[in-house]
């Protein structure tokens, strides 16, 4: 008996993670089926043969991917080979719009059915993706509410299937049983560092936010800084950056070191859901080459750029962004909240009603159940 093929692709840590997720609830739902794809690790140990390791990308940014192209142009070249040589039956593509709405032509032009799970954030930018989308995606896989009506109105087939966090985190993680796992102690006041897991991100962010935590410290002395590195990046470079500094490193594990913080400064990005859904206030800091930062002033339609602030509807969380992210106003942001215990509790409660538009957990579940009835609908590949 042929096994049918899914081809999963991903460009970044965060959709290997999804990737991952994903892989294991198509085998549980249909152990016998094959899944090649474009991922890392983590899509490694969940049963996905890869094609090509999309820790050699890992960028994001007009001028930070042209930087990158050599490594974007073997990916599409190593993709094309397997859509045309590995017998796919289905194409699923999640996040990474720049590089996958390419691959849904390419897949299209194959005559290949493809479903997009984690798709492009039109609401933000680039409405024009959803005529992309339309034209080259058969089913959309949405993980907020809002989207699924945006898609649909633009006559996109979609479904919102809940948000993945919600799964990763299905559990409130234990405070206090966390700050004893990282030996800290439980009325220490502790700052939580995310800079990122993109490689130009923390090139960007992580000294300013190093030198952020330091006048910190000039304020309260016996501040402990959490670090949570991503599988994507090397510890050891990331502790050489930060020797000297009272800055703890955690191998992966951000929505635990969330957890046990008191504070949290997060680059914009999901690590906000993160934070969102353990309670944990924060400000948003960001910073990109003044190029995409100049084109992305001309494309983006939206007041806010973190994902906190954007479910919410208003700024619950202060953004730094560009020439605002300095160390010292950073700084600035966290101690204001430190010494304000009111303002601490006003973002909380915003961040449980961010926590309750995510949906039920079961993400990856009902997306693996949309996807398979796709493929049940399609006709099996013969190898070449």
């Amino acid at each position: 008996m042929i096994k049918r093929t899914v081809f999963i692709v991903t460009g970044e840590a965060s959709g290997d993670l999804h990737g991952a997720e994903l892989a294991r609830a198509l085998l549980k739902q249909q152990p016998d089926l094959r899944l090649l794809g474009m991922g890392g690790e983590k899509m490694v140990q969940a049963g996905v043969e890869l094609i090509f390791d999309n820790r050699q990308l890992g960028v994001m940014g007009l001028v930070e991917v042209l930087g990158r192209w050599r490594s974007v142009l073997a990916a599409f070249g190593a993709v094309r080979k397997a859509l045309e040589r590995r017998a796919v039956d289905l194409v699923v593509l999640i996040d990474s719009p720049d590089f996958n709405l390419r691959v849904a032509r390419m897949a299209k032009r194959l005559h290949l059915p493809t479903v997009y799970y984690i798709g492009p954030k039109v609401w933000a930018w680039r409405p024009g993706r959803l005529k992309t989308a339309k034209k080259w995606v058969d089913r959309m896989l949405v993980i907020f509410p809002f989207e699924e009506r945006l898609y649909r109105d633009a006559g996109v087939p979609c479904e919102f299937v809940g948000n993945p966090l919600m799964d990763e985190i299905s559990e409130m993680p234990d405070r206090k049983a966390l700050r004893h796992r990282y030996g800290i102690p439980g009325d220490a006041v502790v700052i939580a560092l995310l800079p990122g897991s993109r490689r130009m991100e923390v090139d960007r962010l992580l000294d300013l936010m190093a030198e952020a935590f330091k006048r910190i410290q000039t304020d309260l002395p016996s501040v402990i800084g959490l670090l949570p590195v991503a599988p994507s990046l090397s510890l050891s470079e990331i502790r050489q950056r930060v020797s000297g500094e009272k800055i703890r490193l955690v191998e992966g594990a951000a929505p635990q070191v969330l957890a046990c913080a008191d504070f949290a400064i997060i680059a914009s990005g999901t690590a906000t859901l993160e934070a969102a859904v353990v309670g944990t206030p924060m400000v948003v800091v960001y910073k990109v080459s003044w190029l995409t930062a100049l084109v992305g002033r001309l494309l983006i339609k939206i007041r806010n750029v973190g994902l906190v602030n954007i479910i919410a509807g208003r700024r619950v969380a202060p953004e730094l962004l560009q020439s605002d992210a300095t160390p010292e106003k950073i700084a600035e942001a966290v101690l204001d909240y430190l010494r304000h215990p009111v303002k601490m509790q006003e973002q909380k409660k915003a961040l449980e009603e961010v926590r309750r538009e995510l949906g039920p957990p079961g993400a990856a579940r009902r997306a693996a159940a949309e996807i398979l009835k796709i493929l049940s609908q399609t006709e099996r590949t013969v190898a070449a």
